[in-house]
């Protein structure tokens, strides 16, 4: 067996018995920060370097994933929830490594089932372990309960800012409703979405670190910045993501570092690793008592 095929192999190995498929939230508290480009953008760069990736439109009011691909799909989450389609019947390939899972309306649906058709729902869901190792979860704007619900379902939480005051204000805003609402201090990351520079993206984020640390008792870590870039513009209006329209401009160059240091994907030897959670199983569960709850 080749050294390339036995480290496929051991990676495997390695995610069925630390767990299943690890859960992201990403979210921002504001609209316009770049969060769906972010989520779309990163998710590309994690099939390009190996790692199944789903993406779940979780903006349950306005669904942007697909537009941003320049897919509108006949069905959504609502149709699985409903009992109209299996989750296969509505998950969407977009490239090597990367799907889409198309959100609809239909959450508070979940939590209105009896107990016989949630834990049915919960093992369709479990599908999905067959699909990928990594779950983005990318929600609507704002400080909502069902933003809120997703972060403390899933195993972490991906911020994403804009250097705009009030966007790094709802950002707060937001993390301090997680933080209020879950039992134990979520995994929290950060990124700065359209710095004018290195130097503003880090005095950003040592500000919010130092007040997450002070007031909420949170370690948020810093998981990079996406520097500003007339490329992603252009690939908007194209209706391509950036990372495909130009692989080389420096948000591209900046998402892949993003890739790398939320998802540890090389070791000393270079080796990737398959990030490994929870699993979906274990997601579903959480975010059903959650929605229970409220």
């Amino acid at each position: 067996m080749k050294k390339k095929d036995q480290a496929f192999e051991l990676r495997n190995l390695k995610r069925k018995i630390a767990g299943g498929i690890k859960t992201y939230t990403v979210a921002s508290g504001k609209g316009g920060v770049g969060k769906t480009s972010l989520s779309v953008n990163l998710a590309l760069a994690l099939g390009s370097m190996g790692i199944r990736t789903i993406v779940l439109d979780g903006d349950l009011g306005l669904a942007n994933v697909d537009v941003m691909f320049g897919m509108y799909p006949k069905y959504h989450l609502g149709h699985v929830i409903s009992g109209e389609k299996k989750l296969s019947e509505i998950l969407v390939s977009v490239q090597e490594n990367v799907y889409i899972l198309p959100g609809g309306t239909g959450l508070q649906d979940m939590a209105d089932l009896d107990m016989t058709k949630q834990v049915k729902l919960i093992e369709e869901f479990s599908s999905l372990e067959e699909y990928g190792n990594v779950l983005l979860i990318d929600t609507g704007a704002g400080i909502h309960r069902s933003i809120v619900v997703f972060a403390i379902a899933s195993d972490s939480l991906i911020l994403v800012t804009s250097p705009d005051p009030t966007a790094i204000r709802d950002c707060y805003g937001l993390l301090k409703a997680v933080s209020l609402s879950a039992a134990a201090s979520p995994e929290v990351y950060l990124i700065i979405n359209m710095a004018k520079s290195n130097k503003e993206a880090l005095e950003i984020a040592s500000r919010l670190q130092y007040t997450a640390r002070d007031f909420l008792d949170i370690n948020l870590n810093m998981a990079g910045y996406i520097l500003r870039d007339p490329h992603v513009e252009e690939a908007v209006k194209i209706g391509i993501p950036f990372i495909i329209a130009d692989p080389n401009c420096e948000a591209s160059k900046c998402v892949i570092q993003i890739a790398r240091k939320i998802f540890n994907l090389e070791n000393e030897e270079g080796i990737e690793e398959v990030p490994t959670g929870r699993g979906i199983k274990a997601f579903c569960m959480r975010l059903l008592r959650q929605l229970q709850l409220r």
